[in-house]
C-alpha cells in the first residue's frame, strides 16, 4: 500500500475513512442535506444534527440503503468533501473501498464507479470484501485453515461471514441491523414503563 492511500467503509449510518499519510480515521454520519434540490447545505454530522428539524426546502437523506448505494450523485459529493477535509494537499492517491460480499456484481461495480467519478484523483481503486477487511482489522489470521466467523452488525444490515484460507467460504447479508434493535428496545420500554425514548 502506498503512503498516499485511503481506506473507505461506507455504512448506511456512518462513513469511516482511513488516511494512511497521517494515520488518521474519520467517522461521520453518512448523511447529506440538499437545499432547493440542487445546493449542498450540510453533510456528515452537521446534516445529522438537522435531521427532522429542517424546513421543507432542505432535504436530508442517507445516500446508502441496506448496505448499497441508493443515491450515487449525493454519495459522490460526500466522498469528495470528506476526502478534501482530510487531505490538505489534495493529490492523487490509492483507494481501498470495503463492500459487502453478498451483493450483486452491479452493486459492487457501483462502489468502484463511485470512487472513480467522485473527483478525488484516484490512481488505483481496490474493492475489498468487507468480511476480509474486518478480519484483518481485528488482527485475525485469515489465512488459517480453521474457519473464523465474522459478524458485522450495521445500521440497516448484518453481514455474517465465514473466513478460511484467506477467502470467504460463506457470506449472508441480512436486512436487519442496529436500527431494528433500537426500535425493539424503544417499543419494549414504552410498553413496560410507558416511557418514550427519542430516536
Amino acid at each position: 500500500m502506498s503512503n498516499s492511500a485511503f481506506g473507505i467503509d461506507l455504512g448506511t449510518s456512518n462513513i469511516k475513512i482511513y488516511n494512511r499519510s497521517d494515520d488518521s480515521v474519520m467517522v461521520e454520519k453518512n448523511m447529506i442535506a440538499i437545499e432547493n434540490k440542487d445546493t449542498l447545505f450540510a453533510y456528515g454530522d452537521s446534516a445529522f444534527e438537522m435531521y427532522e428539524k429542517a424546513p421543507g426546502n432542505i432535504h436530508i437523506s442517507y445516500p446508502l440503503s441496506n448496505g448499497v448505494i441508493a443515491d450515487i450523485r449525493n454519495m459522490e459529493l460526500l466522498v469528495k468533501y470528506f476526502i478534501s477535509n482530510m487531505s490538505k494537499n489534495f493529490k492523487a492517491a490509492d483507494y481501498y473501498i470495503a463492500v459487502p460480499t453478498d451483493v450483486t456484481g452491479v452493486e459492487k461495480r457501483a462502489f468502484y464507479d463511485l470512487i472513480r467519478d467522485a473527483g478525488v484523483k484516484a490512481k488505483k481503486i481496490m474493492v475489498v470484501e468487507k468480511a476480509v477487511a474486518d478480519g484483518l482489522g481485528l488482527e485475525i489470521d485469515v489465512k488459517n485453515s480453521q474457519g473464523v466467523l465474522i459478524v458485522n452488525v450495521g445500521f440497516d444490515t448484518t453481514e455474517i461471514s465465514i473466513l478460511s484460507l484467506g477467502g470467504i467460504v460463506l457470506s449472508r447479508l441480512i436486512k436487519v441491523g442496529g436500527q431494528k434493535f433500537d426500535d425493539a428496545i424503544r417499543a419494549a420500554v414504552r410498553r413496560e414503563f410507558s416511557l418514550i425514548i427519542g430516536g
